[in-house]
């Protein structure tokens, strides 16, 4: 059974925070499933503005450090707090400071947190597009978690099974289908014509 490596990413600027809970929860999964895991918290890195230049290399050694990050994953667990509705800024600056081929061909899974009852369903639907974008595999399985406030007590443990269960399953997911494509089980190449 090959190793893979799950990276999960927070796209929250709060820290500690709620998404960033349900993203190491995810990773406790991927864990589960023998994944090595390692939680990437965007609020501590502060990243530059993307401001749109050609040289990606020319940005600073932090941006340099975020891609490596990335590029040595197969799978990625991305989580974003829902701001009118939408993933946040800063989750979409990070990952537009990357080539596409950081990304291209990992597994991803998505996880939406809101505080209101409706859930994040517009920020994940917006960031499966993104990850779209950047020749990435989003699994079908994601979770949006409403009622933040409630969901999660003070000390950011979640108050529901069924959550947590919801999110080792998409750690699971996300490990099981990187390591079908790292072992060449599963062919994702991106050159082929359709």
């Amino acid at each position: 059974m090959s190793i893979v490596r799950v990276i999960g990413l927070s796209g929250s600027m709060r820290s500690p925070s709620a998404t960033g809970r349900a993203v190491q929860i995810a990773l406790e999964g991927a864990a589960e499933f023998g994944a090595e895991t390692e939680y990437i918290d965007l609020s501590t890195l502060d990243l530059p503005f993307c401001d749109g230049r050609v040289d990606i290399e020319s940005y600073p050694e932090n941006v340099q450090q975020f891609r490596h990050l990335i590029r040595g994953a197969q799978g990625v667990i991305i989580g974003t707090p829902e701001y009118h509705n939408s993933m946040t800024g800063a989750l979409k600056n990070a990952i537009d400071l990357c080539h596409w081929d950081d990304f291209a061909q990992k597994m991803v899974g998505v996880i939406g947190v809101a505080g209101g009852a409706i859930g994040a369903i517009n920020a994940i639907n917006h960031t499966r597009t993104v990850m779209r974008g950047v020749g990435a595999w989003v699994v079908p399985h994601q979770v949006s978690i409403a009622h933040s406030g409630k969901t999660f007590d003070q000390s950011l443990e979640l108050q529901e099974q069924s959550l947590q269960d919801r999110l080792h399953r998409l750690g699971r997911d996300v490990t099981k289908f990187s390591r079908l494509i790292a072992a060449g089980l599963i062919d994702i190449d991106e050159t082929q014509e359709v």
